[in-house]
């Protein structure tokens, strides 16, 4: 049965991608504007987050969504499944999240991800790679949107040692670059949406929200908090 109910939700979730991308693409296309990417992105993650509770029993909470600050901000989030990529859709009005260039490579979902609002980066890029992140993050922070990134860079199995998934420079840089807060975020969706995961595990996604590490400190200083509040939270 579990089985089923996953098939079911893949079929469901492809679907609703292919009617969202016929509705929304060609005027992403024609107006050349992020905001109706960045609305159907929303309205995607709403329909995802719909089918994962109503056919798998997948449900979520928030927890201290009042740590995010009314000014833009910089969301340091763990990263364990393809949930967080989606939540901040409706967490934030404006997420921009740090993707991997590779993703413009796909067809159709490459396109559209060059419409939304988001920053890329080439992991092979070097020193030159960072600076054009960090001033893509300073021109979106300034237009008042919130930047996602996920500081290991990578997708990390639920209850991993961070020794085996170190946390990039990309994280560091962004802080020491833009003077803006970063939040730390904790989650556990790893336990129910795993990387390798077909067939999810029902029962409540936690995401919670810490407070913001203001400007300030040094780099050393930054990374060391950032690990240590992050690290100590077990969900």
């Amino acid at each position: 049965m579990a089985h089923l109910r996953s098939l079911i939700f893949w079929i469901l979730l492809y679907i609703t991608v292919i009617i969202l991308i016929i509705l929304y693409f060609p005027l992403a296309i024609f107006f050349r504007s992020s905001i109706f990417a960045d609305h159907c992105a929303a309205l995607w993650s709403k329909s995802v987050l719909w089918l994962l509770r109503v056919i798998l029993g997948v449900d979520h909470q928030i927890i201290n969504i009042q740590a995010i600050p009314k000014t833009p901000c910089i969301i340091a989030c763990q990263h364990q499944s393809m949930w967080e990529t989606i939540i901040f859709h409706l967490i934030c009005r404006y997420p921009s999240y740090i993707y991997k260039k590779e993703l413009l490579k796909i067809p159709f979902y490459g396109w559209y991800v060059r419409r939304m609002s988001g920053i890329k980066v080439d992991r092979k890029g070097g020193a030159s790679a960072l600076k054009d992140m960090i001033k893509q993050a300073k021109s979106l922070l300034e237009k008042g949107h919130n930047i996602i990134i996920f500081p290991q860079g990578t997708r990390v199995p639920y209850g991993d040692d961070k020794g085996n998934y170190p946390y990039q420079i990309g994280i560091t840089a962004l802080y020491m670059a833009t003077e803006a807060p970063v939040v730390p975020a904790v989650l556990n969706s790893g336990k129910f949406w795993g990387k390798s995961f077909l067939i999810k595990k029902s029962g409540t996604i936690t995401i919670k929200f810490l407070e913001p590490i203001n400007p300030g400190l040094s780099k050393k200083d930054f990374i060391t908090k950032l690990e240590h509040v992050i690290d100590s939270q077990k969900l």
